[in-house]
């Protein structure tokens, strides 16, 4: 690992700290993103219209109950004025919006996944290993789900203690042994110590209202154009239209890629977070290595996907731009700077989690535990 290495430079905390602050100024930048796509829209209804001509006081000022912010009646005065005045109706509607989606968030999710509830006494392995993970962080024990796949992947979902759950897929439990599953709920437990289940829900919704106000303010400017067109003929109509759609486009595209980045930071803080709880970077790349043979779910939407310890790039991913989460690769290589080694032996050979206790390495098994050197080593 070179020195530039962030972790290598910063160290664990300092770095987990400085991803946590740029995760908070770009989720910051979703309300002032739709405020400015709303304020941009008004600026070409307004110009498309061609209401500047009839001065402040009169025409669409009346209409939305605007009050001048420049007081010089201009397109820029009526699209400032229109921000102004509706932001909190704008902003309030997003809280509603995610209210909605934080109270039905849960239950969607595992609709959607056909996740079915375990007990302790349907999975008392794995049950056992997430209770010992939260009693060391003194955190409440989530419920626990399981999805009937031969695919490898686990995700976190839930908004509060009385809904927090980690859900795991049966080819999971077959194909890690202790010490990889153990490493793969500690970055689930992380997402959720995090509360990184509830940024992702805010960051969903804001992509689907900038996706709403953009599809609303194009037929609204449509309409006002078709209107202009009829009234004067003139070509400038065209040009309005196209420099809207370019402009929704854009903002669109922005919203999509602060998700996409926010989703990249907090994967990377879940790793990070799982090395801490178990004290083992070498089980988590094991896993990694493992469940990146067979991680894709089909018929899951994209946000659900999002959630998942492993979300594969699609074939448009513009050098990781639009992906929800960071390369095995890069994932490998930062659990290298926090002391991990790659397996020695092909992932495959480990033993399964539901094999016989005998089975397993480490103080399950009879076998000792492997020496980790690393950073808690």
């Amino acid at each position: 690992m070179s020195a530039a290495d962030p972790v290598a430079t910063l160290g664990l905390t300092a770095w987990r700290s400085s991803n946590n602050t740029k995760s908070i100024l770009m989720l910051a930048a979703f309300p002032a993103l739709l405020l400015l796509l709303l304020g941009v829209m008004a600026l070409i209804f307004d110009a498309a219209m061609g209401s500047g001509r009839y001065g402040y006081g009169t025409g669409p000022w009346q209409e939305f109950g605007l009050h001048s912010v420049l007081g010089t009646g201009t397109p820029l005065d009526f699209a400032l004025s229109v921000v102004a005045t509706w932001w909190p109706v704008v902003l309030g509607i997003a809280a509603i919006w995610v209210m909605l989606g934080y109270v039905f968030n849960d239950a969607i999710i595992h609709l959607a996944t056909g996740a079915k509830p375990v007990a302790r006494a349907d999975q008392p392995e794995l049950y056992n290993l997430v209770e010992n993970l939260c009693i060391s962080r003194g955190l409440r024990m989530p419920k626990l789900y399981i999805i009937d796949t031969d695919v490898m992947n686990a995700y976190a979902s839930g908004i509060d203690d009385k809904s927090y759950a980690i859900t795991v897929t049966s080819g999971l439990l077959q194909a890690l042994n202790r010490e990889e599953l153990e490493a793969v709920l500690a970055h689930e437990l992380t997402h959720i110590i995090d509360r990184d289940t509830r940024l992702l829900i805010i960051t969903v919704v804001f992509v689907g209202m900038i996706s709403f106000l953009a599809q609303l303010l194009w037929r609204s400017i449509r309409i006002a154009a078709f209107t202009r067109s009829r009234r004067r003929g003139g070509g400038g109509v065209i040009l309005m239209v196209v420099i809207a759609a370019v402009v929704m486009f854009v903002g669109y595209l922005l919203a999509l890629l602060l998700r996409f980045a926010i989703s990249r930071r907090r994967e990377l803080l879940a790793d990070a977070g799982s090395v801490e709880l178990t004290k083992n970077p070498d089980a988590l790349i094991a896993a990694l290595l493992k469940i990146s043979k067979n991680p894709e779910l089909p018929h899951v939407p994209s946000e659900v996907k999002q959630m998942m310890f492993e979300n594969p790039p699609s074939a448009f991913d513009f050098g990781g731009l639009f992906s929800t989460h960071p390369s095995i690769e890069k994932r490998v290589q930062i659990l290298q700077g926090l002391g991990g080694r790659l397996p020695a032996e092909p992932a495959a050979s480990s033993a399964p989690v539901t094999a016989p206790a005998a089975a397993h390495p480490g103080p399950w098994g009879d076998s000792p535990a492997p020496d980790h050197h690393g950073p808690w080593g």
